[in-house]
């Protein structure tokens, strides 16, 4: 059966330009079509477009859906193609806000605000925006596409095949990661003065890993920064993943960069040790988060270097933790010196295709059926 898709808003034409040229500034495209956006979900619609189901196939706007890859509580993530002026066409990351939550402003900003902040963060360990618009009264954000798959998925193949992540990968895993947090908390405005942006939400499900070699941080959906057009905080709301909340999180108190700190701590004793530090319901976690249970101790085998990094990533006072996420990259780095060589970029991509190829050819094969051409 055919798929109807909503009418497009005269004013989500294309902007003339191509994406090389889709920068965020005061006077880009891209700055221009958020804002007719912004403007566009925060007034009601004279008539409400009828949700549509999203299927492989369809179109949101100018961009083909192929596959879904991701769903969560408040978006989809599909992979998409659009055409471009040169006859090719681009894949992206698109990711859609739920139907069902379209009416509702804070969700709608919340979504809004992602793509604001990615546009303002231009870094290698970051994914990248590419464009934002209007499908009926669904907002949509075109995101730089990662061949490859998220860490948490890393993990879950290598449980499967009773393997661990080896040392050396685990640090360059979350090295990397603390590079494009710490470009990210460094974010400014334009009388240069910090935003004090949190990304709030790092753990594996966050971390991207291409098949290239790349490590970037993804979903910035309920990162705290100063200029949002969604509330920061609702009262009652946890912002992330329990598991991963550093204690003034878990406490209700204002996050700053050292949160994002302690949450990279989290992933690096979640790679060594092949488990989390604190288990089990919700309830639990928060209690042994809040009153500050000792950590599960790391396997023996970890060296003396690498367990020193989480301890104090996890300091349960934020002064006591690395003050910055490029500290604990340096740190990392050193630890790197005394316990094993650096796993270089060749490498880990090797390691990343070794054990994530099945789903990087799948995405490639349906790539290619919906391009009709062979996708390297």
């Amino acid at each position: 059966m055919s798929q109807k898709n909503p009418p497009e808003r005269p004013s989500d034409a294309p902007p003339d330009s191509d994406w090389g040229e889709d920068t965020f500034t005061e006077t880009s495209p891209l700055a221009k079509r958020w804002a007719r956006v912004v403007s566009q979900a925060s007034e009601p619609p004279l008539v409400p477009a009828m949700p549509t189901p999203l299927e492989p196939g369809g179109h949101v706007g100018r961009y083909e859906l192929v596959t879904q890859i991701a769903k969560g509580g408040m978006a989809a993530v599909w992979l998409a193609a659009r055409p471009r002026r040169s006859g090719e066409r681009e894949v992206v990351a698109l990711k859609t806000l739920l139907p069902n939550l379209s009416a509702d402003l804070s969700f709608v900003h919340m979504f809004l605000d992602e793509a604001r902040l990615l546009s303002e963060i231009r870094h290698p360990n970051v994914v990248a925006i590419r464009d934002v618009g209007m499908h009926g009264d669904i907002p949509f954000v075109a995101l730089e596409w990662v061949e490859g798959d998220s860490l948490s998925a890393l993990l879950r193949t290598l449980s499967a095949k009773g393997k661990e992540v080896p040392l050396s990968i685990a640090l360059r895993i979350v090295g990397e990661a603390c590079l494009g947090l710490h470009n990210a908390h460094e974010l400014r405005d334009k009388k240069g003065a910090l935003i004090n942006l949190v990304h709030r939400d790092v753990s594996p499900a966050n971390i991207m890993l291409s098949s290239s070699g790349d490590v970037k941080l993804i979903d910035f959906g309920v990162a705290k920064a100063s200029e949002r057009l969604a509330e920061q905080t609702r009262t009652g709301v946890l912002k992330g993943k329990v598991s991963y909340m550093a204690p003034e999180q878990v406490l209700r108190l204002a996050p700053d960069r050292r949160t994002d700190v302690w949450a990279a701590g989290v992933v690096l004793y979640r790679l060594i040790s092949a488990r989390l530090p604190y288990e089990g319901d919700i309830a639990t976690i928060v209690r042994q988060i809040k009153f500050g249970e000792p950590l599960p101790p790391l396997p023996a085998s970890t060296p003396r270097a690498v367990a020193e990094i989480v301890h104090r990533a996890m300091s349960r006072e934020p002064g006591d933790r690395y003050q910055t996420a490029a500290d604990m990259r340096r740190a990392i780095q050193y630890a790197y010196a005394e316990v094993c060589s650096p796993v270089p970029k060749d490498q880990f991509a090797a390691f990343v295709n070794s054990n994530l190829g099945s789903v990087i050819q799948e995405r490639r094969a349906a790539l290619a059926k919906a391009l009709g051409r062979p996708v390297g």
